[in-house]
């Protein structure tokens, strides 16, 4: 793929229009047009239909636009490391945190990452075990904060804390009474959870700890564990639910309870072990000298 060609036919295709695409990018606009051409010819594909008084994108266009796209970024964020390193700076580090975890020792990494490399630019974001593994995996980050296992992605994790699992139930349920539960109590009970989507390795692990015989019986499914706590308060079921959790979601009518067995959930930095990033392998240094739990 011709990269500048790639950065033409993207401006076009956002542009909607070859004059301001032109203009945008300091080109005559019969040069601009002989190059998206060209484009095409590259790919094999006709990627704008000009059949009608105005261009539209051909589904393969659609296509062509969100992976050029992708391409660009990728490579210009490896021009600026390249050149980042070339001035002796520490360049930028992408991080992408999970929604369901916040403090502990991946706080206590980034607070000591950005002691010994202040010259690091960190930039953070916050999204679904799932979605952080797919930024990872396509290099439009470096670390993503995930809960293991994963699957199938080719990243490399290395864990970084974990929490015990307990179960939230409504406020005038008979596990009330309970200091521990069972996991076998928990075989016919209504549950709430959320897609396994989101997480699938994290789900499977809660339901491997707490449901060792057969699926839960799932009653609902919340977008995420706010609203799964609220479901519970209003008497929907009962709910996994991660210490961290739900100490930061103190819901009314929603009481906690441990497991018999201890079971837990693990955090994880995932990365991919070919990213040449300097700063990613800084961080991965900073972790190896923290008090890991084991893996």
């Amino acid at each position: 793929m011709n990269l500048q060609r790639a950065r033409y036919f993207v401006t076009v295709a956002k542009q909607m229009s070859f004059t301001r695409a032109a203009e945008e990018l300091h080109v005559a606009q019969s040069a601009l047009s002989r190059q998206v051409k060209l484009f095409e010819h590259e790919l094999g594909v006709e990627l704008l239909d000009r059949t009608g008084p105005r261009f539209a994108l051909t589904d393969a266009g659609r296509v062509a636009l969100s992976e050029a796209e992708a391409v660009l970024t990728f490579v210009d964020r490896s021009v600026s490391r390249i050149r980042a390193a070339g001035r002796g700076l520490g360049g930028e580090l992408q991080i992408a945190h999970t929604r369901s975890w916040a403090g502990g020792n991946i706080t206590r990494a980034v607070d000591r990452f950005r002691v010994l490399y202040p010259g690091t630019t960190i930039t953070e974001h916050r999204g679904f075990t799932a979605r952080n593994i797919e930024l990872a995996t396509a290099g439009a980050i470096d670390v993503a904060i995930v809960r293991p296992p994963i699957y199938e992605s080719g990243l490399a994790v290395r864990v970084l804390d974990q929490e015990a699992l307990l179960v939230a139930v409504p406020a005038d349920h008979r596990f009330t009474s309970y200091s521990r539960i069972d996991p076998a109590e928990l075989a016919d009970e209504p549950v709430v959870f959320w897609p396994r989507d989101n997480g699938p390795g994290m789900h499977d692990a809660i339901v491997r700890q707490l449901w060792p015989h057969r699926p839960p019986n799932v009653v609902r499914n919340e977008a995420d564990d706010e609203q799964v706590l609220y479901a519970v308060a209003a008497g929907v079921g009962i709910a996994p639910m991660p210490a961290g959790r739900a100490a930061a979601f103190r819901v009314p009518g929603v009481d906690l309870r441990e497991v018999t067995g201890a079971p837990y959930l693990q955090v994880g930095a995932a990365y991919r072990p070919d990213n040449p990033n300097i700063a990613l392998r800084q961080f991965l240094k900073v972790t190896d000298e923290m008090d890991l739990p084991s893996s």
